[in-house]
């Protein structure tokens, strides 16, 4: 994995405002603060079942290291530019030769 910039996994906290009303704040999660990132634009072809035509669909790629314990749904924050990626998937990679494992996610960017 070569890192094209670091990142920050958010995790949400909901509180309760003064009229009782849920509020989901982000807070950057301590654990997994500062990590390296690669994050590229990728495509993937899908046939379109109401048209009947084949579409491309770009989307955000992403690896991260093997430690970083990150889940469907979690948010991603690029340090470099501030952007916010939502975790759409993520596969786990197991050791290689180099002994490192890493995970690849498929991004979908909520923020600039």
């Amino acid at each position: 994995m070569i890192a094209t910039t670091r990142g920050t996994l958010l995790v949400d906290t909901v509180t309760e405002d003064a009229l009782g009303d849920e509020v989901t704040t982000a807070a950057p999660d301590v654990t997994g603060a500062d990590f390296p990132l690669s994050l590229i634009l990728a495509s993937e072809r899908t046939f379109d079942q109401s048209t009947g035509e084949w579409r491309t669909i770009e989307y955000y790629a992403g690896r991260v290291p093997g430690n970083i314990d990150v889940d469907e749904g979690d948010r991603i924050k690029d340090l470099r530019d501030g952007a916010i990626y939502a975790v759409d998937e993520f596969t786990r990679t197991p050791r290689g030769l180099s002994g490192y494992s890493s995970v690849t996610l498929k991004l979908r960017r909520t923020a600039p």
